[in-house]
């Protein structure tokens, strides 16, 4: 028998992790943990006999905008109104906690669904990939999991993003790489699939050259690097690193409008972060 929707608990990863792979996603067991540590209160699923059959995440950044993510129904329980039901929780949520802006990244499957929720697109978001490649260290820009993410970084990534998110960039510097120059930087992460490059913000499109094309050359594996198609400079960095377009989302927002500067966004952090 279905449950009410819940918050999830640590236990409830693996049936979780199962969905997402169900549904082919790259997420790791450290994937759900860190939407669970940054805010557990946001994490909300509905079980059927003990086994998690839907989920969907919160993710508050201060006090201007929350985050919507890991809306995951299983197959066999689709169409029965539960991804409604755990994207309706998350909105009472965000409003409870006075937050006017609700962005999220969705599927053309899910887009009837948010457009009726009140969600209107912003613009497109595309998933790029390359497969393996032998590669060779070299001219490897800094790289350190013990080298935080300066102060003038996080001031420009707040500029780029529109909301501070020192919370989650200090939880994927610490779980995977880092390569940090003085006008930008860039994270990744394992993934279950491929390699995860993101997010990367930098001034300009040769600096994020530098950090993208050395950052690269840590991994002989295949990547996965999801961004916006609007900053025509992420794409042609995309196509001369060997990568090419998989599949595209549509960006979506409930609420008032925040200022971004999508040029510097290089590479986002991924479709259940922003």
């Amino acid at each position: 028998m279905l449950s009410p929707v819940r918050t999830m608990k640590t236990g409830d990863v693996s049936s979780a992790l199962c969905l997402s792979r169900t549904a082919n996603w790259n997420q790791t067991p450290e994937d759900w943990h860190r939407v669970m540590r940054l805010y557990p209160e946001g994490c909300r699923c509905i079980e059927d006999g003990g086994m998690v059959v839907a989920t969907a995440t919160l993710i508050p950044f201060g006090e201007q905008l929350a985050w919507i993510g890991m809306v995951l129904t299983h197959p066999e329980y689709r169409r029965r109104g539960l991804a409604r039901l755990l994207v309706e929780d998350a909105i009472a949520d965000a409003e409870c906690l006075g937050i006017q802006t609700i962005k999220l990244d969705a599927t053309s499957e899910g887009l009837p669904l948010y457009e009726s929720l009140g969600f209107e697109v912003e613009q497109a978001v595309e998933r790029w990939g390359r497969e393996q490649v032998i590669v060779h260290e070299e001219s490897v820009p800094q790289s350190s999991h013990n080298t935080s993410i300066p102060e003038n970084l996080l001031a420009q990534d707040v500029e780029a993003f529109g909301a501070v998110r020192s919370d989650l960039l200090e939880s994927l510097r610490l779980s995977g790489r880092s390569s940090i120059m003085a006008d930008g930087y860039v994270l990744s992460r394992e993934g279950t699939a491929a390699e995860y490059l993101g997010p990367c913000v930098a001034s300009s499109e040769n600096a994020a050259r530098e950090l993208i094309g050395g950052h690269l050359k840590t991994s002989m594996g295949s990547w996965y690097w999801d961004l916006l198609p609007a900053n025509a400079g992420a794409v042609r960095c995309a196509e001369d690193s060997g990568f090419r377009r998989l599949r595209s989302l549509s960006r979506m927002r409930r609420g008032r409008e925040i200022a971004t500067r999508d040029d510097m966004v290089y590479a986002i952090a991924g479709f259940e972060f922003g």
